[in-house]
Parts: C-alpha cells; sequence; structure tokens
C-alpha cells in the first residue's frame, strides 16, 4: 500500500513538473494573459457535449457552462486579444438569450445570466423586438432600452422564481419541495450573484432583497461555526470522512466565497448587509488559508488529505480567486494573506497542461473524490480565469 501511495505521489509531481515547462509561474502581465488565454481557449475548443442534453444542465445555458461563459466575459472585458467576446456574443444570439430549462434546482437556470449582463451592459443595444410588452411596469421597459432588450428572458425567470418560491420553514435536502430553494451550497454561487447584479441593472431592489434573504438563510443552515467552513447541503450535517473529520467538500466551499466576492462586486457600498457578506468571507477565508497544501493546493475534501491525496482544481481556483479578490479589495491582509495566495496562483500554473487543458478537476458530483491530472471540467478553467483576473489587477496595480 504505502508503495502505491508513493507511486502515485510521484506521478502526480512528474505530471505537474512536466506541465510546469511551458508556462511561467512569474507574476507578470505577460505570464498571467498567456497562461489563461490558452487555457480559455483549449476550454472553447472542448466544451463537453457529455451531461448536458439533461434538463437541469443543457449546453450553454445550464449552470456548468453558465459558470464558464460568465467567468470568460469577466476575463474577456480586461483582455479580448483572443476574441473571445465574438464567440460568446455569437453564443448568447443563437441561444436567444435564453436561461437554462426550468429545473429541479431553478438556481442554477441563471447562472449564464452574469454573461448576458456582461455583454448588454457593454453595448446596451437592442438584439430583438419583444412583441408582448403590456405586462411589464413602464420604468422596467424604459430602463431596459424601451421594449428591445435582450435581458428579458432572465428578467422573466427571477421574478417567476420570486412569485413561486417554496414556501418552507427549512432547507433540509431531503424534502422534494426544497429542491427548488437554495437548499445547497452551491446555489450560492449560480444564483445570489445574478440577482444582486440585476437589481442594479433593474432597479428592482426586490432582487437585492431575496437574494440577501435567502442567501443567510441557506448559509447560516449550513455553516458550521466550530470549522468556520460550510456544508454542502443538510445531508452532509453528520457525515464523517473516513479519518473521523467534518466532511466539507473543497469545490463546495470554493463555490461560497467566490459567490461572496462576486455578490460584494454587486452590491451598494452602503448596503446594510454588506459588512456581514465581508466578515463572513474573512471568517471562512481565514481557515481555507490554513487548509492549504504545501505544494499551495485544496483538495476535493477540506480535512481528509489522506484518503483524498490528489489536487483539486476547481476547488484550489475559486479559493486562488477568493484570495487575490480579497487582497485587492481590502478584505485579507497582505502581509497574511499575500505569500499563500503567490503559492496557490503558481499550483494553479503548474496544473496546467501544454495543451492548455487545467488538469485535475473534480467531474460534477457533490462529495469529495479523487482525481487524475486528465480530468477537465469547464467551471475548473472558469475558476482560473478569475483567479487570473484578479492576479493581473494586482500586479497591474504594484
Amino acid at each position: 500500500m504505502e508503495k502505491l501511495v508513493f507511486i502515485g505521489f510521484f506521478l502526480i509531481c512528474s505530471t505537474l513538473t512536466w506541465a510546469q515547462e511551458k508556462y511561467s509561474r512569474d507574476l507578470n502581465i505577460e505570464s498571467v494573459k498567456k497562461v489563461v488565454n490558452d487555457a480559455a481557449q483549449w476550454q472553447i475548443e472542448h466544451i463537453p457535449t457529455a451531461g448536458r442534453t439533461l434538463a437541469f444542465n443543457p449546453q450553454f445555458t445550464g449552470w456548468a457552462d453558465g459558470v464558464f461563459l460568465s467567468a470568460l466575459a469577466d476575463w474577456a472585458e480586461y483582455d479580448n486579444s483572443r476574441n473571445f467576446i465574438s464567440w460568446y456574443e455569437n453564443i448568447a444570439e443563437k441561444q436567444r438569450w435564453e436561461v437554462g430549462h426550468r429545473s429541479l434546482n431553478p438556481a442554477n437556470d441563471v447562472a449564464v445570466s452574469l454573461m448576458y449582463a456582461k455583454i448588454w451592459q457593454k453595448t446596451k443595444k437592442p438584439r430583438y423586438l419583444i412583441s408582448q410588452i403590456d405586462k411589464w411596469d413602464g420604468k422596467t421597459i424604459e430602463n431596459l432600452a424601451g421594449g428591445w432588450s435582450p435581458l428579458i428572458p432572465t428578467i422573466e425567470r427571477l421574478d417567476y422564481q420570486m412569485k413561486y418560491y417554496p414556501k418552507t420553514n427549512n432547507i433540509k435536502f431531503e424534502v422534494a419541495k426544497n429542491q427548488e430553494r437554495w437548499c445547497w451550497c452551491d446555489a450560492l454561487y449560480m444564483a445570489a450573484p445574478t440577482y444582486a447584479l440585476y437589481a442594479n441593472i433593474t432597479g428592482n431592489n426586490a432582487y437585492r432583497e431575496f437574494m440577501n434573504r435567502e442567501f443567510w438563510i441557506t448559509m447560516e443552515a449550513l455553516y458550521d461555526k466550530q470549522e468556520r467552513l460550510v456544508f454542502r447541503d443538510t445531508r452532509y450535517l453528520t457525515m464523517k470522512e473516513p479519518n473521523g473529520a467534518k466532511l466539507f467538500w473543497g469545490r463546495g466551499n470554493g463555490w461560497v466565497v467566490a459567490a461572496m466576492a462576486r455578490i460584494l462586486n454587486f452590491l451598494p457600498a452602503d448596503y446594510p448587509s454588506r459588512p456581514r457578506y465581508e466578515k463572513r468571507f474573512q471568517e471562512i477565508m481565514s481557515r481555507i488559508v490554513s487548509l492549504q497544501d504545501p505544494n499551495g493546493y485544496w483538495h476535493t475534501s477540506l480535512l481528509d488529505t489522506v484518503t483524498y491525496k490528489s489536487p483539486e482544481t476547481s476547488a484550489s481556483g475559486f479559493y486562488t480567486f477568493a484570495l487575490w479578490w480579497g487582497i485587492n479589495n481590502g478584505l485579507l491582509k497582505k502581509d497574511i494573506y499575500l505569500k499563500p495566495a503567490v503559492r496557490a496562483w503558481q499550483a494553479m500554473v503548474l496544473a496546467v497542461q501544454p495543451s492548455g487543458m487545467l488538469g485535475y478537476v473534480q467531474p460534477i458530483g457533490d462529495a469529495p473524490q479523487n482525481v487524475s491530472a486528465l480530468k477537465n471540467e469547464v467551471y475548473g478553467t472558469a475558476a482560473f480565469m478569475l483567479a487570473g483576473l484578479e492576479v493581473a489587477k494586482y500586479v497591474e496595480k504594484k
């Protein structure tokens, strides 16, 4: 058994060293742009089709591709040297700016809407005529360019979700009706930032108030104050890892801290609950940074890295993003967090293979599992782009 563990560790190190032959880990703008653009380009050329025909995760408008497209829109706004904007604008047009199919987990349906908002904010050009405008109030129509707007499908879905949101007194994942609530930690990333941004775009404060209320209901139900970590959903509150530790999923907590960073980007500076988000972000990140492994990564299980030895880059990518975002926005002190942030970025770069593929991404799931260098998914590359954007911002400032 010891020999097998050693061989596995050797293979991980060998693969990561081999990947490093192409990409520089130096903190300079050109190095960051090169590796992020290559990773994004590879992902565009290898958009998955498997698992993209089901109602809960359709191609492009589903949650997985929506996370990728929204992150790509953020990155391309900073550096469009590969003309990524034309690529995702074409997708928006072909999809007629629709959101995901109404699924059992409707929070997933609006992850793609951050990309739509980014396009609209950049151009604000009419896309197609809304034939039925009598059901919209005049102020909303006026704000959205006189009745011509690509954002109507998203707004329809946000309004629908708020109107028909389940009225339950708990968020127990085991209760079927609760599947339509934000009853799992991923939902905080999929839906909450969209509500926060669209409140700004439309002037509809109800979106922000709904987001704030439901975010904290979910957060407080799943947050472990002792560990300063978030359970994936209520099924995990009593689960244990093989080593006896509580079960905290790596990517699950990545969704949470990345969600808070993105929400804070959209919340007004004087919003009453803003300090609450900032404090919780700081609490969780102070715990997260203590769980970074010596190579700069985090694993699929945060508290059992013996059972789950392999690095995992969707979790690591979101933590890297959160670290650099926190430093850039003054919420994380440089003297404490800069060194782990640098290690995290360099580790992420090391996981990008010479082809541009980001490896060690855990497949779609909801619990820890070991992964290999050949595993990739779009949300891993999304996290890498968001992290690279914050690294680039820091380097430019300095």
